[in-house]
């Protein structure tokens, strides 16, 4: 009789949501023990991390069963159980691109404080020139000599800060972000907010689908033919298995 084994691609598949469901667990129990969380609910994000790779499986094998409606309450045991493993992936990916733009803000910010000084550094120099024109327009005494001064300052001043914004250089930009936006009509701000969601979205759904697809892969196994002689020698009756053995003797 022919037998059904799991094939070399379903070892494979499930070997992979396995692996993906693993390394949800991993990230699920570094988020709670990262918020400070009793050790009994950190064990407990392990163990639904595992389970909820293994609700699909069950749900189809109660539906198929004719246990409809505890086959849809599996299914709606995911919401809970893939938010936790969803905010757990969202956290740890997020906070490092948020992390990245929080240095670039900061530069920018450094460039603008930067920019504002030169702009008035400007307007104190105009303001100094124009003083020591007026005044030196009549003859350059005492305080036409001190206005002059008092305007190389300013414009030293201006030199000065001018060269400290040419130093800060430029505000850095997210790469990514700005070439998935020229060649997608969506904003950077709008991929710097949702691209840190596209990997935990994959780890979640490619293990619970791997271990569903996984489950179901089957292939039929044919006995070997020795396998088979053994069988129909051992279900003969002895009677014929003599008549098979003897020898009819001929005529000479």
């Amino acid at each position: 009789m022919a037998k059904l084994r799991y094939s070399y691609l379903g070892l494979a598949a499930i070997a992979g949501g396995i692996g993906l469901t693993a390394i949800e667990v991993v990230g699920a129990v570094g988020y709670l023990m990262s918020q400070d969380q009793p050790s009994y609910l950190v064990a407990g994000g392990a163990a639904v991390t595992v389970v909820a790779a293994m609700l699909v499986p069950l749900a189809e094998r109660c539906w198929k069963g004719g246990r409809y409606i505890l086959a849809v309450l599996l299914v709606a045991a995911l919401v809970p159980a893939l938010s936790l493993v969803f905010s757990a992936a969202v956290e740890r990916t997020g906070g490092a691109r948020d992390a990245a733009n929080k240095d670039r803000q900061a530069i920018a910010q450094h460039i603008e404080l930067k920019r504002e000084a030169v702009k008035d550094a400007k307007v104190v120099a105009d303001e100094d020139e124009l003083a020591a024109k007026i005044d030196c327009a009549s003859g350059r005494k005492a305080k036409c000599l001190g206005l002059e001064a008092r305007a190389d300052i300013s414009r030293q001043r201006l030199e000065a800060a001018r060269t400290e914004l040419a130093q800060a250089g430029v505000v850095p930009t997210d790469p990514q972000a700005r070439r998935l936006a020229a060649i997608l009509p969506v904003s950077e701000e709008a991929i710097q907010l949702y691209q840190p969601l596209i990997l935990p979205l994959a780890i979640s759904a490619l293990g619970l689908l791997l271990i569903a697809v996984g489950a179901h892969e089957f292939e039929v196994v044919e006995p070997e033919t020795a396998t088979v002689l053994e069988t129909v020698a051992r279900t003969r009756p002895a009677s014929e298995g003599c008549r098979l053995g003897s020898r009819v003797p001929t005529s000479q």
